[in-house]
């Protein structure tokens, strides 16, 4: 932002943007020669203070800035999407379903009949009901709907 802003100080518009977006750093420039200083603005630490930068320079400073801000939100994006792998990775089945019994109960849930499971999982029917048995024993239920209700209650499929 510019110094010179009318009505304002540049000390002003900077605590205003710095109260609303506490998050944003403020760079105060100006394309004015006129001798001003900001000896009212408080430095940071890290702050760099010139009388004069050129052009180029500021161009590649303010580069610099954005870069830093698109890695910063990289690396946060990147934690994120890690510690989602991880969740989806680190499930353990508190059941003890195999792959097959989990198969068998998400077709349950999509609403398949024994034979329309038998033959998605080119297994007989009596096999389907032998395994739903199982998969009613793990799951600690008597019927298929409770069966569906705890599936997708815990999201086991």
């Amino acid at each position: 932002m510019d110094i010179e802003i009318p009505g304002l100080t540049a000390i002003e518009a900077a605590s205003i943007v710095k109260a609303a977006y506490p998050d944003i750093n403020v760079i105060l420039l100006t394309l004015n020669e006129k001798g001003k200083s900001l000896t009212e603005m408080p430095v940071r630490e890290e702050g760099l203070e010139v009388d004069h930068i050129p052009p180029v320079s500021l161009t590649e400073f303010i580069s610099q800035v954005y870069e830093t801000a698109l890695q910063s939100n990289m690396v946060a994006v990147n934690k994120v999407l890690a510690f989602f792998r991880k969740e989806r990775g680190s499930y353990h089945d508190p059941y003890g379903l195999s792959p097959r019994e989990k198969e068998i109960l998400r077709c349950l849930v999509n609403g398949d009949t024994y034979k329309q499971i038998a033959e998605h999982c080119h297994i007989s029917v009596g096999t389907v009901r032998s395994h739903i048995m199982n998969i009613y024993r793990k799951l600690d239920v008597n019927s298929r709907s409770n069966a569906i209700v705890k599936a997708m209650k815990e999201r086991l499929v």
